[in-house]
C-alpha cells in the first residue's frame, strides 16, 4: 500500500532527480534540431570565416544542419549576448575572438558576464597582424621605428579600427615592451589603411588578410609579424621579437563557445568534431589562405588561454590606461 507520506517523498525524490534526467536526455538525443552559429560580425571576414568551417563540418558530422547567422553590433557583443542568454543545450553557438578576452581584461560593461554565461568549446584558429608603414616611408626596419619612436616620444602614429581592438593592444604591448611612446589614432567606419597609403599614419598593426593586398602590389612594407613564429604566407617576413623586440608576441584567436551551463558531454562532442575538422588538410589550407592557423585546444585547455589573454591583456591595460566603454 502506497501511504500519502510515501507518495510525496517519491514526487520529491523524481523531482530532485528531474533537472538531471533532462539533461542526460538532451545529450542522449543532442542533437535534436538544427544548430545556430551566432557570428557577431558581417559577412565575409575572418569571424565568419571561421564560422562557415564549423558549419560546414558540424552539419557534416552531426547529421543536422548547423546554420551560421551573422548579428553583428555592439562590437561583437550584440550576438554574443544572444547566445549567453540562449538554452545550454548545445544549439546555439558563438563563434567568438580574443575581443571577448579584452573585454573581460579592460572591464567593458556588456549586458551578460563572458567567464560565467558562455563556456569555451574549441578553438579554431589563431592570426597574427603584420606591422606596415607606407612604401615610401623611411622605416626600413623594426629598428628604424624603435630609433624614431624613442627620438620623438608619441609622435610616431599608429592606426586601428578602435580603442581596445586587438591591433590597438598589440600597438600597445609594443610600446610598452620596446619602452617607447607612440600616438594612437583609432579609426571607426573610415579603414586606417586608406591614411596609412597616404602617409598620414607612421605605421599599422594590421590583420594580414587586409594588409596581404597592399604589400603585394607595392603600396605599403611589411616590418614584422606580430605572433611568435612566422606566418606561412608572408615567410621572408621576421617576427617582431626576431627584428629586435625581444619577448614581444601578440595574437588573436577565433573559437567556438556554448552557453553557460551547456552539458560537458555536449560540449566534449562539439570539441571532438571541431577539432577534427580543424585538422583536416583541406580545412588547414582554407584557414591558410584566410589568414589564419589552424589551433585546436580541448574545452580545459581553451578555457586556460581565454584566462591568459585575461590577465595579459588586463596588464597592458592598465600600464596604458586603456578606458573600455
Amino acid at each position: 500500500m502506497v501511504t500519502r507520506r510515501r507518495f510525496v517523498g517519491a514526487a520529491a525524490a523524481l523531482a530532485a532527480f528531474a533537472p538531471g534526467i533532462a539533461r542526460a536526455q538532451a545529450v542522449g538525443v543532442f542533437p535534436s534540431r538544427a544548430i545556430r552559429i551566432v557570428v557577431p560580425w558581417p559577412p565575409g571576414g575572418l569571424v565568419d570565416t571561421g564560422g562557415r568551417i564549423v558549419g560546414d563540418a558540424l552539419t557534416k558530422a552531426l547529421g543536422q544542419s548547423a546554420v551560421v547567422e551573422n548579428v553583428p553590433g555592439a562590437a561583437g557583443n550584440l550576438g554574443a549576448d544572444q547566445v549567453a542568454k540562449a538554452a545550454p543545450d548545445g544549439h546555439t553557438l558563438l563563434m567568438g575572438t580574443s575581443s571577448i578576452a579584452i573585454d573581460v581584461a579592460g572591464g567593458r560593461k556588456v549586458p551578460f558576464d563572458p567567464r560565467r554565461d558562455l563556456v569555451p568549446v574549441a578553438p579554431v584558429a589563431d592570426t597574427n597582424n603584420v606591422v606596415i608603414v607606407p612604401a615610401d616611408s623611411p622605416y626600413r626596419s623594426l629598428a628604424d621605428v624603435v630609433a624614431a619612436a624613442k627620438a620623438k616620444p608619441g609622435e610616431l602614429a599608429f592606426g586601428t579600427p578602435g580603442i581596445g581592438s586587438p591591433a590597438h593592444l598589440f600597438g600597445e604591448l609594443f610600446a610598452q615592451t620596446a619602452g617607447v611612446r607612440m600616438l594612437h589614432v583609432p579609426y571607426s567606419r573610415t579603414p586606417a589603411m586608406n591614411d596609412l597609403i597616404g602617409g598620414r599614419l607612421s605605421l599599422m598593426f594590421a590583420t594580414i588578410p587586409a594588409a596581404t593586398p597592399q604589400i603585394r602590389n607595392g603600396k605599403v612594407r611589411p616590418l614584422a609579424v606580430t605572433g611568435a613564429a612566422r606566418f606561412p604566407t608572408l615567410p621572408d617576413v621576421p617576427t617582431v621579437a626576431e627584428a629586435g623586440v625581444p619577448g614581444y608576441a601578440a595574437g588573436q584567436w577565433l573559437g567556438v563557445f556554448a552557453p553557460g551551463g551547456t552539458p560537458e558531454a555536449v560540449v566534449q562532442r562539439l570539441n571532438a568534431e571541431i577539432t577534427k575538422a580543424v585538422q583536416a588538410p583541406a580545412v588547414a589550407q582554407q584557414l591558410q589562405e584566410r589568414g589564419m592557423i589552424p589551433l585546436t585546444a580541448t574545452p580545459a585547455e581553451f578555457a586556460r588561454r581565454f584566462a591568459d589573454d585575461v590577465r595579459k591583456w588586463g596588464e597592458v591595460i592598465r600600464a596604458a590606461d586603456i578606458r573600455l566603454e
